[in-house]
Parts: structure tokens; C-alpha cells; sequence
């Protein structure tokens, strides 16, 4: 085998790949790369048997094959001598990867191909279709609220469900609520999914913000998003996800809207005090025309005023800045509402739009 691929296609192929990596005490060949040279094309796999992602580039194959390749020093040394204006030179010797380029030369031992795992056979007839930068969004929207930790695994994943002509997304850890929905380009009868919060870490990078449209195809508890030149599958969480219908409160005693911009700017400057705090923690005083929030520290204490209408009785209450603020940085809108149920917990929307839904929990220890 024997392929010439210019260097700075192949390092972010090779990047691509890479986060598919097993990073545990695995079999060998999961720490490996797959390469397939073919109609000069060249095809690199990697997976952990959860993840898997497949990128394809332009290659001048003069003998084609397949190899496998450890990952990591593989992606190291073409990292180090990538460059804009420079080729390089693949060829298998003796069950050793030659890599060649002006000036550098190396081998690396191959490990047998047929030990690697199959791919999955995905892709039928169960899927939704959704434009490229909506499913960019409606990841973007959610995934900062799922839990962390492994006491309930199926929070560490994002619930999908795809019916009629909505894509919904939920997460919660717990202690906050995620919900969004995106439209999708052909009519779909209800399928639902829990991803992984890594996979789709993985998938948000890869995702572009144009609107063509991908299928995306759920079987065999397997996802798959097919890109152009690049695949990503994961693994879903089986299990069944928490029933958050009666989650969100639908009662509240204030209604209020707030600018945007401004709300969080403010945030962001009452909470440097509470930064080295655990809870992050910001006082909220909201009257008629005025919302005070403030934090206190060891170190001192800051409060800022923003401009707010507001309908219903005023409020005094606590959350965790940082709660609010993930919310705030995916929410594209001019202005937000926020709803206060009967025991301060809040809900943040969109004024007049059902795109983006966020519940959090107050903080408790709050005169």
C-alpha cells in the first residue's frame, strides 16, 4: 500500500478520528486508527465500540489497502510535521507504516485489521431529518444540564424525541431543566433516543451551520448522523428516561421580562464575589421597575440593578449563578421571560416562543 495525502487534510482527519479513541485500559486495537486507501479516497475509523466516528479525504492512492495504526502516536507525529504546503507519503513495509515527508521519516508497527471490531450496520428506514445548524442548536441548548456524575446514568445523556414535525430535547441534572425544540424537514412518527452527553460533544464539534438537511438514523440502540465525507455513531443509554412532564411548574405568582444583554452582563459582574463560593450563590431582590442582584463573599460583597418590567408581587430569592448563566449564553434573543413559581423556583423563556425552556431550582439558605 501506498498513498501520497496532503498533510493538513490528514492531521484533522486524523484529530477528527480521534476523539473515538478508547482513553481506558483496553484491547490494543481500540487504541488504533483504521486506514483504508481506495479510489483515492482514504477512509479513517476509530471507536471504543460506544463511539465511533469515520472521516473520509482526497488521496492520491497509487496502492491501495488497509492498515491499522495506534492513535495516538500516529496523530502526535503527524501533528508535528503538518504544514500548509507539504504532502505526505504513507506505504506499508513489512507490516511497518512508512510516513515520509521533506525532511522527516518514520515507521510505526501496524497491528492485524482483522482483530479490529465491525462497524455497526446502521441506516433504514427509522430516522428524522432536521437541517444541519438546527441540530447544531438544539444540542447547544441543552447539553449543559445534564448530570456528571453516575448515580443515575440515564441523566448523563440527552432525551431526544422526534414527532410530526418537532425535534425535542431535554436534559436535567437534577437540580435544573433543559428543554428545546427545533423543526424538522419531513414528517417523522415518534422516535426517541437518549445520547450520551460525550457523543454529543463530539457530534456539536463536527456539526457546521448550514442548513442542508441530515438524516438521522436510529437503530438497533445506535444513532447515526451521517455528514458529508464524515460519520459519527454512537451507542444510546438504554434505560428508561425520567417522565418530566409535570416537572415545570405551571402556576406562578410574578411574570417579568428583562433585556437580554443587559440581565446577563449584570449577572456576570454581582457574581465575581460568590465565584469562589460552592454554590455560586446571587441574591435576586425584584421589584416593580428594578431587579437588584447581588452576591457576598469573605472577600466583599457587589450588586447591580437592571431595569426590568414585572407582573406579580416582588420576589426575594437565590439561585446559582452559574445555572443562570449557562442559560443565558445559548438563548439568542433581544429580550427573556422569567416566571417565579409559588417556592421561587424559575422558569426562563423566550417571550412568545417555545424554542428554549429553562427550570432551576433556589438556592435554600436564603433569609
Amino acid at each position: 500500500m501506498k498513498i501520497i495525502v496532503n498533510s493538513l487534510d490528514l492531521n484533522d482527519a486524523v484529530a477528527k478520528v480521534s476523539k473515538a479513541l478508547s482513553s481506558k485500559d483496553v484491547a490494543p486495537v481500540l487504541e488504533c486508527i483504521k486506514i483504508t486507501a481506495d479510489n483515492d479516497k482514504l477512509t479513517l475509523f476509530a471507536t471504543d465500540k460506544d463511539l465511533a466516528i469515520e472521516k473520509t479525504i482526497e488521496a492520491n492512492v497509487i496502492v491501495g489497502g488497509t492498515f491499522l495504526v495506534p492513535g495516538c502516536i500516529f496523530g502526535d507525529y503527524i501533528r508535528n510535521i503538518a504544514d500548509s504546503n507539504s504532502d505526505i507519503a504513507l506505504e506499508m513495509v513489512d507490516e511497518r507504516l512508512v510516513i515520509s515527508s521533506s525532511g522527516s521519516e518514520c515507521n510505526i508497527s501496524t497491528l492485524d485489521v482483522d482483530d479490529y471490531p465491525e462497524s455497526e450496520n446502521i441506516g433504514g428506514e427509522h430516522y428524522f431529518a432536521v437541517q444541519e445548524i438546527n441540530l447544531k442548536e438544539i444540542i447547544n441548548n441543552v447539553i449543559f444540564s445534564v448530570a456528571t456524575d453516575d448515580s443515575r446514568p440515564m441523566l448523563k445523556g440527552v432525551y431526544f424525541e422526534a414527532k410530526g414535525y418537532t425535534l425535542s430535547a431535554v436534559a436535567t441534572d437534577g437540580y435544573r431543566f433543559a428543554m428545546s425544540k427545533k423543526p424538522l424537514e419531513e414528517e417523522a412518527e415518534r422516535i426517541s433516543a437518549t445520547v450520551p452527553s460525550r457523543s454529543l460533544n463530539e457530534l456539536s464539534k463536527l456539526l457546521g451551520d448550514s442548513e442542508n438537511v441530515l438524516k438521522i438514523y436510529i437503530e438497533n440502540n445506535f444513532l447515526l448522523v451521517e455528514l458529508p465525507n464524515t460519520k459519527l455513531s454512537t451507542r444510546l443509554l438504554n434505560g428508561q428516561y425520567i417522565k418530566y412532564d409535570n416537572i415545570v411548574p405551571r402556576d406562578f405568582v410574578s411574570t417579568l421580562l428583562v433585556n437580554k444583554e443587559t440581565f446577563e452582563k449584570s449577572l456576570n459582574i454581582a457574581a465575581i464575589m460568590s465565584r469562589s463560593e460552592k454554590n455560586n450563590l446571587v441574591v435576586f431582590d425584584i421589584e416593580e421597575y428594578s431587579m437588584s442582584i447581588s452576591s457576598t463573599s469573605q472577600y466583599g460583597s457587589a450588586r447591580e440593578d437592571v431595569p426590568i418590567s414585572l407582573r406579580g408581587k416582588d420576589i426575594r430569592c437565590a439561585y446559582n449563578s452559574k445555572y443562570i448563566n449557562d442559560c443565558l449564553k445559548v438563548i439568542n434573543a433581544e429580550s427573556i421571560k422569567m416566571e417565579f413559581a409559588q417556592h421561587n423556583s424559575c422558569v426562563i423563556t423566550i417571550n412568545d416562543s417555545d424554542e428554549v425552556l429553562y427550570f432551576i431550582l433556589p438556592v435554600k439558605q436564603i433569609v
